[in-house]
């Protein structure tokens, strides 16, 4: 069934589009630098047979369309930014790659018929969206059974403080809606009735002023400021999961990430 845009999921989107618009180009050139590691994990776990149609979901600047590319028949990248399929169009173009195209759309209402493809990939975006669970139905429609719907994002680590870890996430970047604990994620898939394959965990140590400096605020703005006094309010007991850790002039943290795989068997 078909849900409507309420006018909180409409001011949602769009603050996604106005936070990526801003920074697609700082955005881009640390994801496709950074997150290259981690779509080839997630390729690996997903292990696709070549022959699928495959559709990646918030591609962003195509960090995991490029991985997922060489091994599929055909691959679309959806992203709610029009500046963010530019920058993927670029990195899908330097990388020669002539089996990909790009729409512009969200994870509530894809331009796909019911189980008309093989494979469906998301990542670092789930923790983007007001209702992660719509977008995880609306995947699991288009998949064919047999299909795959593989997912890489953050996760709340087992311990700590879910809301803690929220607020300095909100803090740094407005269009971040909730990080899920990886028990979370694994029963958004499973209640939209797919079986769990393969799931692993991931950790990089991350160093907080390019963090920051990735949603376009830098040492000396406010957000900056906010954020860093949250980070470091966490450290006693490291309550919030990050495992913050000055290593002067720098902060030092762990952003721990979740690689899961489902199949869709009906």
């Amino acid at each position: 069934m078909v849900q409507r845009m309420t006018s909180m999921d409409r001011e949602h989107l769009d603050r996604v589009r106005d936070r990526f618009t801003r920074t697609a180009q700082q955005f881009a050139k640390f994801a496709l630098a950074k997150r290259s590691e981690e779509a080839e994990r997630l390729v690996r776990l997903a292990a696709p047979r070549g022959d699928e149609l495959a559709l990646d979901l918030a591609c962003g600047p195509g960090t995991f369309l490029r991985a997922f590319a060489p091994r599929v028949r055909f691959i679309v990248g959806v992203d709610l930014t029009a500046a963010m399929l530019a920058e993927a169009r670029h990195a899908i173009a330097r990388a020669a790659l002539g089996n990909a195209a790009f729409a512009c759309g969200n994870g509530y209402a894809l331009p796909f018929a019911d189980a008309s493809l093989g494979l469906c990939a998301c990542g670092y975006s789930l923790h983007h969206m007001l209702e992660p669970v719509r977008a995880v139905v609306e995947l699991s429609r288009v998949l064919q059974p047999g299909g795959r719907m593989a997912i890489a994002d953050m996760v709340v680590p087992d311990g700590a403080d879910v809301d803690f870890t929220n607020r300095i996430e909100r803090a740094r970047d407005t269009s971040h809606a909730s990080t899920l604990r990886l028990a979370e994620l694994h029963h958004l898939l499973e209640a939209a009735g797919l079986c769990l394959v393969a799931s692993e965990i991931g950790e990089r140590v991350r160093d907080f002023d390019e963090w920051m400096q990735t949603v376009g605020s830098p040492r000396g703005t406010a957000v900056y400021e906010q954020t860093r006094r949250l980070m470091e309010e966490s450290i006693p007991g490291d309550a919030a999961g990050f495992r913050p850790r000055p290593v002067p002039p720098k902060l030092e943290f762990v952003q721990t990430s979740a690689f899961v795989v489902a199949e869709k068997t009906a």
